[in-house]
């Protein structure tokens, strides 16, 4: 059964009891969607030892024992058994700020890229390491963008990881020659079985923004009790640069190729107004025909009125378009960094858009519009009583999320009904 459960951008399934529930997962920046949002969620973080071992991840990795993970009390964005002595002290709005520029590099869950598999292969070779990895530090896990003698693993949890220490130290490379002598390690699942780590060197990946998002590092089964020679740790810092180097020329072409989409989509938008403009008129002499109107039959009718409920909705989303690319050259000529006409358009804001919604008309919308759209089987639209009468929200991409999903029901629903519902649950309900 599908189930809308009430927030503008999300919607879930209705799990069949006798399935399985899905792997649990660790969390992400990627699961937030601006930074009050990310914030509010460390501030309700779970403690690591309160939290039952089949919760500590989705691919925990393969080889981690879960019998030694660690029992220290944190959060699961905290460092347990931290050396306070060696690392920056580091507060949860630090926290927030690094993950919401890790967020902003668009490179969570990615898949593996050439361009930083040469440079653990190289790493690999220069050191003798039979691991080398590049690391980002999540929110509960550390996943690797590259991944050099580890298999198929991807991430562990944040609790195991040698990197959360690495980014919080004061050292430039951070270095572990014995995991067995250090009581930081000692007992980590990762060096207590496979793949078995005695030897940590690690560098940091400093953003241009000075936000340490992971790092660079080498590991080895046997212990080093020598550490790094001068010249292998300034070999380790270059290595890290480039990666960082790669990063950030990543970033800034994945962000031009997001410019020339917006500005396509801003020229599309612009260029559909006039013919819709000619729809929309048409509609409206239509409905004000009363000779036409004695004519049509109920049902004829709602098509009429889902047709310029529509064509009114189409507009809007070609406004925003073009009002929300204007917005952004608005931003970039105050920052110096383009041109257009920045005194003739207001840049967008976080808040723009959001207003009164009224539920109750918002159904009703909904409701004549997909009643119009080809489906197989009956669709309800159920609203609880504890559902207030209006909703502080953007009833644009409110409408929008709703027969996205809805209209993807009606695609793929052979059997039964679709169903959706409207309600309140509140935080609290959610955590438990």
């Amino acid at each position: 059964m599908a189930v809308y459960d009430g927030n503008a951008t999300s919607s879930r399934t209705e799990e069949d009891p006798a399935r399985p529930p899905p792997p649990p997962r660790f969390r992400s920046a990627i699961d937030y969607v601006d930074e009050p949002a990310l914030r509010s969620a460390l501030e309700h973080s779970p403690t690591i030892d309160a939290a039952p071992p089949e919760m500590r991840g989705r691919e925990l990795c393969a080889f981690t024992d879960l019998s030694t993970l660690s029992s220290a009390t944190c959060c699961d964005w905290e460092t347990p058994k931290l050396d306070l002595a060696t690392s920056r002290p580091h507060t949860m709005e630090d926290e927030v700020k690094r993950l919401m520029e890790l967020k902003e590099y668009a490179i969570l869950d990615t898949e593996h890229e050439e361009k930083f598999e040469r440079i653990t292969a190289l790493a690999s070779r220069i050191f003798d390491a039979p691991i080398c990895l590049v690391s980002l530090v999540d929110i509960g896990r550390q996943l690797f963008k590259s991944n050099r003698g580890l298999g198929d693993v991807r991430e562990t949890s944040r609790e195991l990881s040698f990197c959360a220490h690495a980014i919080l130290s004061q050292q430039d490379v951070f270095i572990v020659r014995d995991t067995l002598m250090d009581p930081r390690f000692v007992t980590n699942g990762l060096v207590t079985g496979p793949p078995g780590i005695r030897f940590y060197a690690g560098v940091p990946l400093v953003t241009p923004g000075g936000y340490k998002l992971g790092t660079f590092c080498i590991i080895d089964s046997a212990p080093r009790p020598a550490g790094l020679s001068l010249a292998d740790k300034q070999n380790l810092r270059e290595l890290t640069e480039m990666v960082v180097d790669t990063m950030v020329h990543r970033k800034k072409e994945m962000d031009r190729i997001m410019d020339e989409k917006t500005r396509l989509i801003a020229c599309a938008a612009h260029d559909l107004l006039s013919p819709l403009t000619g729809i929309r008129l048409n509609l409206g002499m239509l409905m004000e025909d009363e000779s036409l109107g004695r004519k049509m039959d109920k049902g004829q009718r709602e098509m009429m009125e889902a047709s310029v409920e529509c064509s009114d909705m189409i507009e809007r989303i070609c406004v925003k378009a073009i009002e929300s690319f204007r917005g952004d050259l608005t931003r970039v000529s105050d920052s110096g960094g383009g041109c257009g006409e920045s005194g003739s358009v207001e840049a967008v804001g976080e808040e723009e858009g959001k207003g009164i919604v009224n539920v109750e008309r918002l159904v009703a919308g909904v409701e004549r519009v997909i009643g119009t759209y080809p489906k197989e089987v009956p669709l309800f639209v159920e609203k609880a009583d504890n559902v207030p009468r209006s909703i502080v929200a953007d009833d644009l991409k409110l409408f929008r999320s709703i027969l996205n999903y809805l209209t993807n029901a009606c695609k793929h629903t052979r059997a039964g009904s679709i169903q959706l519902k409207i309600y309140v649950r509140r935080a609290a309900e959610s955590a438990a």
